[in-house]
């Protein structure tokens, strides 16, 4: 193979088994895989972890996007590069906080291969190389003509799939100098509804197998598109936000035919605690969301190489590429805390003109009424439309005796228009209220126009931009007994920016949240590289890199590895390095973000409130604001391995990790003290704000919940986590032309343990945490992949099993604390465990000559259904990071490839 540079340095080198661990995705293992996209490709990596960003996962702040997650360190700490540059990172940060390169925007028809460094390399790439580096190298050249045409559909017909990719490129580098090539690829995938799939994905009423029923109304008057109403007085005259129920009376439907369609009629007898009523449950869930939003993808990208020279080679590429993902949404409920409180909305008795409102059946005796309902009549869903505009040129090549150079120039602007339906306006809201404009008795009878002024849609542009110069030389300086001492030395700059506005900056949209991020900053780098053969057995490598930021600080990150191969068939590597990640800008510079997960009150709170609607697990918000004296987090990390090829045939890899980050930026790492001292009435922690939620309608003097907790960021929290990579690959050529590879690649976590910075130690393997971070997706012990291909003539058949270990439904991080046996299971003691998952996908192509291919792709061969997760909060009753194929089903693509 020709002279290549390796992810992870600086020179150019013949062989890639360097002291880094590095996993090669070539295009034929992609195509034998039946993988279309970036996203799947670095997704299927048995080192992708918790906090990995799924695209299904529409209702996170990254909505849209998909990202990786090596060592499950988070997207923010896993650099992402094309062809060994920087690019633009999506505008939306996970969580609001986590800034990370969005794989659905990079091109895959003209990629060549995806290395994946698994080993921190802040030493040759600056910050956020911690947990690893993926970089994505695209042709060099493409001559003639190559097009791919692909269709599919599920075994149940929906979810279809459509792709189409066209290069065309003109000059050969090696004869003619120059090659010019032209691409373009569009790509589309429908969506797929919740009641499409059957029983448990499509409701949250798991009673028929001994769970709960986390319906809206299953436990009490809940928020349904049939209104419930109960008589109530205001707490404030005249505001319709104060209402305070009168408990002794029962709660009654509005509309006088009872419970709607689509939902199901109660009537529960009085009780001690209530006085009971009548009120309908509704599974909104199955009725309205997605497990797969549609998704479009388009790009072109133009590419040009070409010889200056006999010493050099100068290219320039300019991409264009944008995503489009849709998706549904439950409707919106009339009550909310976020971010204005409308938990004790109530009808008046009185509209503003003086009549006697239709819609309060308690009007003619002077009373308000208490109201629980959810706007079915108006869609709730999102688009995000994302664009991101590259272009980068560069010239590499020799002088002298042993010099080599290269220098590269990037820029990079994303910007992506969000939009956001089916919330309501709070001052539409109260006017319609008022004035009797909306009809909650019977919502059909309604007029578009009322429904677009109570809910218009919500919109924001956000924007990324990067800009990057970089140069390196590189000299052979003397020869020892293993070859030639090289020596790298190089520089960088490059400017970042990030607007991301508030999408609801006035709080006048209810149950939108409210996360920001903006600013801007310089980089300047300074770095080398010294390779040093010292033998022909050991190999020595030393690089660092030293990086100012405009906001103030430095750093300078070393890193030593050395490779020793006693004999041809066996080679021991290994590395040391520290490494850093810079805050991002809702971190350090101007922004907030308000999380939410699902909790529930002390066993004395839900004691105190008679184990009501009030105290059942609920949405608890933690609100976290940028702080400008955040410094950088750090790391070191060392890898051991080996790399045993016994025979020509078989090669054999081994490579433990280890991972230490301290300083880790943290929101509100004593928030469950600050509730805790909240609920045991004492002081709360320095720094910190707790919020009442509104009264319980039911006993409206009993101990509020926390509806919300204020913090600032903080450098608090630290981590560890440690495993083993190994991977195989054996190759069988036989005497009649058929050949068999197999590969087979495993990653087994033996410690990811987070300490928050509130004194406890929190242990992740195993379980569903991180909870918070990782959108409930968990940190399994075991993932692998096992690919085997046969080859006969034209004919090619490849199966690919995928596999991901089970884990237990708790979660320290979401619990506080000893949340580690099946007692303190996240959703119910007898769903503590999710069962493994195994994924078979069946890919088989016949080349009928050189020019023409056809290929048939049979995913989830046994169509296998994801195992039971009702924790996840990602989708319904599944783990979609892990187990979406299981939701997709079983999966039938055909399509052809044209070369000529």
């Amino acid at each position: 193979m020709p002279d290549i540079v390796v992810t992870g340095s600086v020179f150019r080198r013949a062989n890639s088994e360097t002291p880094s661990p590095v996993t090669v995705l070539t295009t034929e293992h992609l195509q034998n895989a039946g993988i279309t996209t970036i996203s799947d490709a670095v997704r299927s990596i048995s080192a992708d972890s918790s906090g990995s960003v799924p695209t299904s996962f529409t209702a996170g702040f990254g909505q849209g996007s998909s990202g990786v997650s090596l060592r499950g360190l988070s997207v923010n700490s896993t650099l992402v590069l094309i062809d060994g540059l920087r690019t633009a990172n999506y505008p939306l940060a996970d969580d609001g906080q986590r800034g990370f390169v969005d794989l659905n925007s990079i091109p895959q028809s003209i990629v060549d291969r995806v290395e994946v460094l698994k080993d921190g390399a802040s030493s040759n790439y600056g910050a956020d190389a911690i947990g690893g580096v993926v970089n994505i190298i695209l042709k060099k050249q493409i001559v003639g003509v190559e097009a791919t045409a692909e269709a599919g559909t599920s075994s149940r017909f929906d979810g279809g799939n459509r792709r189409i990719a066209l290069s065309v490129g003109h000059g050969d580098l090696d004869r003619d100098g120059y090659n010019a090539y032209l691409n373009f690829e569009y790509q589309s995938d429908e969506a797929i509804y919740a009641n499409q799939r059957g029983f448990p994905y499509n409701t949250n009423d798991l009673t028929s197998i001994g769970g709960f029923n986390n319906n809206p109304g299953a436990n009490g008057p809940g928020a349904t598109t049939s209104a419930v109403v109960r008589p109530a007085t205001y707490g404030t005259p005249g505001n319709i936000l104060s209402g305070v129920a009168d408990p002794t009376q029962p709660y009654r439907v509005l509309n006088p035919a009872g419970c709607g369609t689509g939902t199901i009629a109660h009537v529960n007898a009085p009780s001690a605690t209530t006085a009971g009523g009548a009120y309908c449950e509704q599974n909104t869930a199955g009725q309205y969301l997605t497990d797969q939003p549609s998704q479009r993808r388009l790009g072109a990208t133009a590419h040009i190489t070409a010889r200056v020279g006999s010493d050099a080679e100068a290219y320039a590429t300019a991409t264009y590429y944008e995503s489009k993902v849709d998706s549904t949404n439950t409707p919106q409920s009339v009550r909310s805390a976020n971010p204005i409180n409308t938990q004790t909305i109530a009808l008046p008795a009185l509209l503003s003109n003086g009549t006697l409102n239709p819609n309060n059946p308690y009007a003619a005796t002077g009373q308000s009424a208490l109201l629980y309902y959810t706007f079915g009549d108006i869609p709730g869903g999102s688009t995000t439309y994302s664009h991101v505009v590259r272009g980068s040129a560069g010239i590499h090549g020799t002088f002298g005796t042993g010099w080599t150079y290269s220098a590269d120039a990037t820029a990079a602007h994303s910007w992506l228009d969000l939009t956001q339906r089916g919330y309501l306006n709070i001052a539409a809201l109260t006017d319609a209220i008022n004035t009797g404009s909306y009809n909650f008795v019977n919502p059909g009878l309604n007029s578009n126009a009322i429904r677009a002024a109570l809910s218009p849609n919500v919109g924001i542009r956000a924007t990324s931009d990067l800009d990057q110069l970089q140069g390196v030389v590189t000299k052979e300086l003397f020869q020892l007994p293993g070859g030639a001492v090289q020596l790298g030395v190089g520089g960088a700059f490059r400017y970042e920016a990030v607007n991301d506005p508030n999408a609801n900056p006035d709080l006048t949209t209810i149950n939108l949240n409210q996360y920001s991020a903006k600013g801007h900053h310089t980089v300047e780098s300074a770095y080398f590289e010294l390779n040093a053969p010292i033998l022909t057995k050991l190999e020595v490598n030393v690089s660092g890199r030293y990086e100012h930021y405009s906001e103030g600080y430095n750093n300078f990150s070393p890193k030593v590895g050395a490779k020793f191969t006693p004999f041809r068939q066996l080679a021991i590597r290994g590395t040391y390095s520290k490494g850093f990640r810079a805050p991002s800008f809702a971190e350090g510079a101007q922004g907030s973000v308000i999380g939410f997960t699902t909790t529930a009150p002390p066993q004395s709170v839900i004691d105190e409130h008679g184990n009501n609607a009030y105290v059942q697990r609920y949405s608890i918000g933690f609100n976290t604001v940028s702080n400008p004296n955040i410094k950088p987090e750090k790391s070191e990390s060392f890898t051991a391995g080996a790399v045993f090829q016994p025979t020509p045939w078989l090669s054999v890899t081994a490579d433990y990790y280890n991972i230490r980050k301290t300083g880790v930026i943290t929101g509100g790492p004593n928030a469950n003290d600050a509730i805790n001292a909240y609920y045991a009435g004492t002081p709360i922690p320095a720094g910190y704000k707790v919020i009442q939620d509104a009264p319980d309608p039911d006993l409206p003097g009993a101990t509020r919940r926390v509806i919300e907790v204020d913090s600032p960021f903080v450098n608090a929290a630290s981590l560890k986590t440690s495993g083993i990579d190994l991977a195989a690959t054996a190759n069988f050529k036989f005497n009649n032309g058929v050949r068999f590879t197999s590969q087979v690649e495993v990653t087994d976590i033996f410690k990811f343990d987070f300490s928050p910075g509130d004194g406890t130690t929190l242990h992740y393997v195993g379980t569903q945490a991180p909870y918070i971070l990782s959108s409930g997706a968990g940190t399994p012990k075991w993932r692998g992949n096992w690919q085997n291909t046969v080859e006969a003539g034209p004919v090619t058949v490849s199966a690919t099993v995928y596999y991901v270990d089970g884990y237990k439904s708790v979660a320290e991080d979401q619990n506080g604390a000893g949340a580690t046996t099946c007692d303190d299971a996240l959703y119910s003691p007898d769903f503590c465990t999710t069962k493994s998952f195994v994924d078979v996908d069946l890919v088989g192509s016949f080349k009928v000559n050189e020019q023409f291919t056809f290929y048939a792709n049979v995913l989830n061969v046994g169509d296998r259904k994801p195992p039971l997760n009702p924790a996840n909060y990602a989708g319904i009753n599944y783990n979609p990071t892990w187990t979406q194929q299981g939701i997709v089903g079983r999966f039938y693509k055909i399509g052809a490839r044209v070369k000529f």
